[in-house]
């Protein structure tokens, strides 16, 4: 896939994730604050807040597209992106299974830990029983 395409996927990321910020933390402070009125534009799903949050977002997209070095710092990071040599599916599953026994196992012995000290401490704390 060509660089151009991946950074202009990175912009629509940048836009749907600004969106949701803005449209929840807008509809937040527009519950938040009762002197603001709840207006509808389209149905009830399209609100004031959430015509906000898109005014927000296509304004902080364009205003990001039009910086240069935005787009060449973005276009940076996807050729180096591009470098990584990424595991295969093999390597990533037995990496995973190592992680979760070594985890299995660290648990179980600092509950070990844990039940020794207790039993330690009780005996040590109650002395006659």
């Amino acid at each position: 896939m060509d660089v151009s395409r991946l950074v202009n996927l990175v912009y629509v990321g940048i836009a749907i994730l600004t969106f949701v910020i803005a449209d929840k933390a807008l509809e937040w402070l527009w519950s938040a604050v009762e002197a603001l009125p709840r207006v509808a534009i389209i149905g009830s799903a399209v609100t004031l807040p959430t015509v906000i949050a898109a005014a927000l977002t296509i304004g902080l997209v364009a205003y990001l597209y039009r910086r240069k070095d935005v787009y060449s710092y973005l276009s940076e990071v996807v050729i180096e992106l591009k470098k990584v040599t990424w595991p295969s599916w093999n390597e990533t599953k037995r990496s995973t299974l190592i992680v979760i026994v070594f985890t299995v196992l660290l648990s179980v012995f600092l509950w070990g830990s844990d039940q020794i000290w207790s039993f330690l401490t009780d005996m040590l704390l109650t002395p006659g029983t």
